[in-house]
């Protein structure tokens, strides 16, 4: 399983991703397959951290992570963002885009007196979060239930 070395928040040292990279068994430095899909591993590991849930939930690497932990805290620019996670402007923008398409922050515009304007940033609250969690998990087990009530196709003799 993979580990991010997250530098912000939260206050443990590592984020363990269960969710995205597979490694292989017997060789620790080879990637064996790479998943975005949501819940993948969800039921063979422990959840210990709410960064655990949004790996495995939004499918979100550990940049991605701290940006939405440092969001909470309030809102903030591309500018603070980029001091924050020691990553550079187009890094941090790509990833503000993803965590926008995913629901998890919301951007307003600023205008500036001279003319111009600028982005702030805020994440949305932990609750909705939990919210969109809680209905990927209901979606997820109708889904499975419903497959697996469904005619189970026998492998061919």
């Amino acid at each position: 399983m993979c580990s991010f070395e997250t530098k912000y928040y939260p206050p443990e040292s590592f984020v363990h991703c269960f969710c995205t990279t597979l490694i292989l068994k017997g060789h620790p430095d080879k990637v064996a397959m790479t998943t975005r899909e949501p819940l993948v591993g969800l039921f063979t590991k422990n959840l210990e951290k709410p960064s655990d849930l949004l790996c495995c939930a939004f499918g979100l690497r550990s940049s991605e992570i701290d940006i939405y932990f440092s969001l909470l805290g309030g809102t903030r620019t591309v500018e603070d963002l980029e001091k924050t996670i020691d990553r550079d402007r187009s890094t941090v923008q790509r990833i503000l885009q993803k965590l926008d398409r995913k629901g998890l922050i919301e951007r307003e515009k600023k205008k500036i007196e001279r003319g111009g304007y600028f982005y702030v940033y805020r994440a949305i609250s932990t609750e909705a979060v939990k919210r969109q969690i809680l209905e990927q998990l209901e979606h997820w087990y109708t889904e499975t239930k419903r497959l697996l009530l469904s005619n189970w196709p026998e492998p061919p003799p």
